[in-house]
């Protein structure tokens, strides 16, 4: 079970415990153990999911619409995947739908 607590999200099952996965910092999801540090591995930019080290860059992974997960490269478009509450993290209730999905596939396991 993961968990999010201040921008970094961790490996433990109550929040702030565990060895650190990610951060994410501005819609940019990094390998670090601190929010803002560390290698970028993808961003999210108005609800599309992309693997580029800057927000809105890079190629289109996923997006996400009215709490849907699709593979499509925007909103609304491609194959459904799931619901967002499939891809939740402990302590993200009140990100955006996008970044919760996007620390998911990231830095939890891949969705596509």
């Amino acid at each position: 079970m993961a968990n999010f607590k201040e921008g970094v999200v961790r490996d433990g099952s109550s929040l702030g415990a565990g060895q650190a996965l990610g951060n994410i910092k501005d819609g940019v999801i990094r390998d670090g153990s601190s929010k803002g540090a560390g290698r970028a591995l993808g961003n999210v930019k108005d609800g599309v999911i992309r693997d580029g080290s800057s927000k809105g860059a890079g190629r289109a992974l996923l997006n996400i619409k009215d709490d849907t997960v699709r593979d499509g490269s925007s909103i609304g478009a491609g194959r459904t995947i799931g619901k967002v509450a499939a891809y939740s993290i402990k302590g993200m209730e009140r990100e955006l739908d996008a970044e919760i999905v996007a620390a998911y596939h990231f830095l939890i396991k891949k969705i596509v």
